[in-house]
């Protein structure tokens, strides 16, 4: 008697757009000629004024609508879809994006092949310079003992070429929120994405969430995006230089063993005056006043945050000795504006990391 093949998993592509309809055709003409099957495509809309809605349900009537009263930002637009969809794999999409027509089956060859996996991303290129890694995904992030992230191929502003140099599969701390596959499973036992993040980090706190329960997340780099980059934000606009000041010191506060918060926090503070003070001496006032507003929020917020913490120490299995095992173990800080160190294969200490 010869056993039938299992059936192909099923992905959820959810991608949540708020204005951006002049990306979607790009978008969903990539995901049309995917080699793998069975797809369910979601679009969770945060009350866009530009018709986004109305080209999608002419012209991609198999893509799944989801239309939210107000903007919901990136977290809980998110949240909206993974609770509407089906498959047992989801893919966080964001829209600015466009795909080869292979990366998905080589994204679920990996999650077949290899059950200790949790979640994972594909390399992702710059869309305007393709043969460059894109800032927020490169190949694969990290963050450094002080809570700053990083990636193979992005420190801060430096964007590396691509010459194979990141190829193989890694294991890594975080995948990007831009390309984040995960399994359902691992959601339904850890919960959803933070929605008191709003937008940005809140990919880094699910994933270091992960790591608390001994989950792997790896980064494929067979499987091959193109990001533009900048759709929602661009990096030195102010608006987004709070939401990552705010929530880094969120995402330490809440996983973070209390010994290791308190060491580390300290230190971190006098980075981030340093970080502010360089944005006053070069002019860029706005940059430094979202620095303090970001603080702000953090101080006003001590008891929802502590709350939040209670929480995600109750949950953890694995100890702080253990996640700092893919922890950068010195200060990216020092690395890139000391020491110049712009490569990820440059960094010191980094054997522990590959």
């Amino acid at each position: 008697m010869v056993l039938k093949n299992p059936s192909p998993l099923l992905v959820s592509i959810i991608t949540v757009n708020y204005n951006g309809k002049a990306f979607l055709k790009d978008l969903y003409e990539s995901l049309k000629v995917q080699t793998y099957q069975p797809v369910e495509l979601i679009l969770v809309d945060n009350a866009s004024s530009d018709d986004s809605v109305d080209f999608i349900r002419k012209h991609y009537p198999q893509v799944k609508i989801i239309e939210n009263p107000d903007n919901y930002m990136f977290a809980r637009g998110n949240n909206v879809g993974i609770a509407a969809a089906k498959g047992e794999i989801l893919c966080l999409l964001n829209n600015d994006i466009i795909v080869a027509s292979d990366f998905l089956e080589k994204i679920i060859q990996e999650f077949e092949n290899n059950p200790v996996m949790a979640a994972c991303q594909p390399k992702v290129l710059d869309m305007n310079k393709p043969d460059h890694f894109e800032y927020a995904g490169a190949g694969g992030g990290f963050i450094d003992k002080y809570g700053y992230p990083f990636m193979r191929g992005r420190i801060f502003f430096s964007l590396e070429k691509d010459e194979g140099q990141y190829d193989e599969n890694l294991e890594i701390f975080w995948s990007t929120g831009a390309c984040f596959f995960m399994r359902k499973s691992v959601l339904e036992e850890l919960g959803p994405l933070d929605e008191d993040f709003k937008m940005h980090m809140e990919e880094i706190d699910l994933c270091w969430r992960m790591h608390l329960r001994n989950f792997k997340i790896y980064c494929i780099p067979s499987a091959k995006i193109w990001h533009k980059g900048g759709g929602t934000l661009s990096t030195e606009n102010p608006r987004k230089i709070y939401w990552n000041f705010r929530n880094n010191i969120f995402l330490l506060a809440k996983n973070l063993a209390m010994l290791n918060l308190t060491r580390i926090i300290l230190i971190r503070i006098c980075l981030d005056g340093l970080a502010f003070l360089r944005e006053i001496f070069q002019g860029k006032f706005k940059n430094a006043l979202a620095i303090l507003k970001g603080y702000g929020w953090i101080i006003l917020h001590v008891r929802l945050i502590l709350q939040k913490r209670s929480d995600i120490q109750k949950i953890r299995t694995v100890q702080d000795q253990e996640v700092f095992k893919l922890i950068y173990p010195g200060s990216i800080v020092w690395e890139y504006f000391i020491r110049g160190r712009h490569k990820f294969a440059t960094l010191k200490n980094i054997k522990n990391l590959i």
